[in-house]
């Protein structure tokens, strides 16, 4: 019965591995990925291989992927690979402090509902609730329409999208911590609620919220290409990953490369912050899904 034990085990170890290194592999990837657009983005206005993306005939117009011109080149000649990287600046720009804010204000009002509960808990509940009932994009354009298009009010739409799905996986997280052993004798030993709160569930906390930002993130870039797409984000002659697709959506037949690269580019980027986001909740254990 042992050497069987022992075969079944031995056995199942080189499946594990390989899985385990693409894991690691599509791991590294993707944070190579990110790593490449965000500083792309960061340091486009330095990067001297990336042109003016507003100047035009900087090739013939629509114009396939070629040497001197990457991405090729759209209907008035700019390089649609200056165009990407620009977008992603924008795009990216409006994501980081829509997450960011989110996750602060979020989960601030998680933790404290989930760990104080009672008349507290139902309150934000209620709120978290009946904001995540309302259709996203249709608030987001409501916000939009009402404050008008500009950077600032873009951010503050999608912003607030952020907040009651972030404030729903803090307050699970807190309710699980809240429950356990250390914060139980810590309160036996007179520890106040401060200490318990601040000390004991929210660094446990913490970890959980940063694998949610990159997920969140993902949310934010299609939240906000879905408003340039109809074209109401932020307006021209700004660059965004949103209205380069919405440019090149009419020219799909005679220039697909100006919607097709664009839109492969903002789709790897997509995928990179979701596979990293669901590595580090997978190596972190959320279990926010079964609170």
């Amino acid at each position: 019965m042992s050497n069987v034990a022992t075969t079944v085990v031995t056995g199942s170890q080189p499946e594990v591995a390989p899985r385990q290194r693409r894991h690691n592999v599509a791991l590294w990837l993707s944070v190579g990925w990110l790593i490449l657009v965000i500083a792309s983005a960061v340091l486009a206005p330095w990067l001297g291989f990336i042109d003016d993306p507003h100047k035009p005939l900087s090739g013939p117009p629509e114009e396939g992927p070629s040497w001197s011109n990457w991405f090729g080149t759209d209907q008035l000649g700019r390089d649609m690979f200056a165009r990407s990287v620009w977008g992603g600046r924008l795009s990216l720009s409006i994501a980081g402090p829509a997450v960011g804010i989110g996750i602060v204000v979020g989960g601030v009002l998680g933790v404290v509902a989930g760990y104080f509960g009672k008349w507290i808990d139902l309150g934000v509940s209620s709120v978290v609730n009946v904001a995540l009932a309302l259709p996203a994009l249709v608030f987001a354009l409501f916000i939009v329409t009402v404050l008008g298009q500009s950077y600032l009010n873009v951010t503050i739409a999608v912003t607030i999208l952020t907040i009651p799905a972030i404030a729903r996986i803090a307050r699970a997280q807190a309710l699980r911590f809240a429950a356990r052993e250390f914060v139980t004798v810590a309160d036996m030993m007179g520890a106040k609620w401060p200490r318990l709160l601040f000390r004991e569930v929210l660094p446990n906390v913490v970890p959980a919220l940063a694998s949610i930002a990159f997920l969140a993130m993902g949310i934010v870039i299609i939240a906000e290409g879905s408003l340039s797409f109809i074209g109401v984000s932020v307006g021209s002659p700004s660059i965004t990953w949103g209205n380069i697709l919405a440019a090149g959506k009419g020219r799909l037949e005679d220039a697909p490369h100006i919607a097709l690269i664009t839109g492969g580019v903002m789709f790897v980027t997509l995928m990179a912050l979701n596979f990293v986001g669901d590595e580090l909740l997978r190596r972190l254990d959320v279990r926010e899904a079964r609170i």
